[in-house]
């Protein structure tokens, strides 16, 4: 009978012309049926038996998937590509991102934002606030112990707000905890008390606490030289490998293992690289020889340079605003309503966000990040050169002599835009130069270097229009930026904003504790600030990184810091184990 026989018919006719003969057989000559068998019935039952072995084979692979879960499993490594070389990798003292980088996968905080923004316990198990808003009570973890092996507890907490406290470090947090007490309730509880109600206090227990029992002995004149700063020892996910440096002693990398104490998931990377380069020319060139896996910021145009099955591109969102302020008292032109409404009409956001910035941004008129409260807020900003146009037309001002810029009285329309040397700053600038022109505005564009802007420009609000940026932390609080008491330097207040129901606002939601309540009173300061228009606001920043495809767990979508993409790194994960459900 040939090989292909039909299968159904093939197992009939085996079954019923052998079955009496199947019946005679025996045990033994069982055994023998492959010597006894034909060839027919051996090619048959081979194959049958193929087919059953396959089935099973295919249901219990079935059943294991059903009962069971791909889950991370320790394993991979991951290097990154930085700028700068570390100096600091203390929290106390980074002052740059390559130092907080680093500082935040060794050291945990109290608490720690996730990668969607929410607040989440870390070295605390718990937290409490009283119904004034004035004490925090944190209840500590008891299983958490140093990379040295050393026991974490309450004293290292207080030891490390009071360093940041104490004038003689001259830690770069200072500011942020003063007026704040500490007390130790006992060895896994610790009170800050507040002179006022504050609800954006609670990001300040991010911060990465150090340990007391190595850092008590140390003076503060030494503590910023110290080699813990290079070495660090914290309770974070990843600790201290080694480090190497060029004969110059510059340091071109960094490495940090696994920390197999950790209290919380993982981590399972077995080793986190940072090497270091001296332009990001050099680091994408690393990357596409794959001598690295990943970096960040990267530049939008340099997207497509990349292989997209290797490289995964993460959009993360930062609440750093852009805008232009207006400062009414060094130009009049300026204090009429309807000019400063015709600026915001002529502005196109969307190609200002898309051709000025390197990194990519979000166009936005809200002066609250990541928020969208109003129509209001919509209505006098959506571009319109057209409604620009009649809005200056409105206030006085027409092209009389046709050369294109508006005059009236004998006053050109003529305004200065101020704005640092930074590079996005630069096209941005140029673009709302443009943009002005088209609707009769004359624009002069001054660039400074930063450090010239902070001090001859922003500090003595020496300017007319300045265009530059808000930064926000993770707990949105204009109250620095727009409060009538923030007018005069320290305070951030450029644009010298005065207006009583906007105060009452600000100083009534800075203690507001109930997040619906703060959006409402943050959706009303907004309409406000919208009406009197003392800025224009044009993007939001984005941080474009890049990670290996094949790791997984990176899952962020807002930061405030660009450290804070590691706050969730103790769940990247590139191996995997299958584990049952029960």
């Amino acid at each position: 009978m040939p090989l292909n026989i039909d299968f159904k018919r093939g197992i009939r006719s085996f079954f019923a012309l052998n079955l009496r003969y199947w019946q005679r057989l025996n045990f033994r000559q069982f055994l023998y049926f492959f010597h006894i068998a034909t060839p027919h019935e051996r090619r048959l039952i081979f194959f049958l038996s193929l087919v059953v072995l396959i089935s099973g084979i295919g249901f219990l692979s079935r059943i294991y998937l059903r009962l069971t879960l791909p889950a991370p499993e320790a394993g991979g490594s991951y290097t990154e590509g930085l700028l700068k070389e570390p100096r600091n990798i203390n929290p106390l003292f980074a002052a740059q991102d390559t130092d907080r980088d680093i500082a935040k996968l060794v050291f945990s905080g109290l608490l720690v934002y996730s990668g969607e923004g929410s607040v989440r316990t870390d070295l605390a198990e718990r937290y409490e606030i009283s119904e004034d808003g004035k004490n925090y009570t944190v209840y500590l973890r008891r299983d958490v112990r140093w990379h040295d092996g050393q026991p974490f507890n309450a004293d290292d907490v207080l030891f490390t707000i009071k360093t940041i406290q104490n004038p003689r470090y001259k830690s770069i947090l200072r500011a942020n905890w003063q007026g704040v007490s500490i007390e130790k309730k006992d060895d896994y509880t610790v009170q800050f008390d507040l002179r006022k109600s504050y609800a954006p206090f609670i990001e300040n227990l991010t911060v990465g606490i150090l340990p007391r029992h190595l850092w008590e002995t140390i003076e503060p004149e030494q503590a910023p030289l110290h080699e813990l700063n290079l070495k660090p020892i914290g309770t974070g996910p990843y600790r201290f490998r080694r480090i190497k440096q060029d004969n110059d002693g510059s340091v071109t990398r960094y490495e940090l293992e696994r920390n197999t104490r950790y209290y919380l998931s993982g981590p399972y990377l077995d080793r986190i690289t940072f090497t270091f380069f001296r332009t990001e020319e050099e680091i994408t060139t690393a990357l596409r020889k794959g001598l690295i896996d990943g970096f960040g910021p990267v530049s939008a145009q340099k997207l497509l340079e990349f292989n997209p099955q290797k490289v995964a591109v993460v959009a993360v969102a930062m609440p750093r605003l852009f805008g232009i302020f207006f400062n009414e008292r060094k130009n009049p032109i300026l204090e009429k309503l309807e000019v400063r409404q015709a600026i915001a009409r002529s502005l196109n956001r969307t190609e200002i966000a898309q051709k000025a910035t390197v990194g990519g941004a979000v166009p936005t008129d809200s002066p609250i990040p990541f928020a969208k409260f109003s129509e209001i807020e919509q209505s006098v900003s959506v571009y319109s050169p057209e409604i620009a146009r009649e809005l200056l037309e409105r206030a006085g001002w027409k092209d009389t002599d046709g050369d294109g810029i508006r005059e009236r009285k004998n006053e050109r329309l003529h305004l200065t835009l101020t704005t640092s040397d930074w590079p996005d700053l630069v096209r941005a600038s140029d673009l709302i130069r443009d943009m002005l022109r088209e609707i009769g505005v004359e624009v002069v564009v001054q660039k400074f270097s930063l450090a010239d802007l902070e001090s001859s420009v922003i500090k003595p609000r020496n300017f007319e229009m300045l265009l530059f940026g808000q930064v926000y932390g993770y707990e949105p609080d204009p109250y620095t930026f727009w409060h009538s008491s923030q007018v005069k330097d320290p305070g951030l207040n450029i644009s010298l904003y005065s207006n009583r129901r906007a105060d009452k606002i600000l100083e009534e939601t800075r203690a507001t504790f109930d997040p619906e309540v703060r959006r409402k009173k943050y959706a009303e300061f907004s309409s406000i600030l919208t009406n009197d228009l003392p800025a224009v606001f044009l993007y939001s920043q984005l941080y474009l990184y890049l990670t290996p495809r094949d790791m997984k767990g990176v899952e962020i979508s807002r930061i405030s810091l660009p450290a804070d993409r590691f706050n969730q790194a103790h769940n990247w994960y590139k191996e995997t184990e299958r584990k049952f459900k029960f």
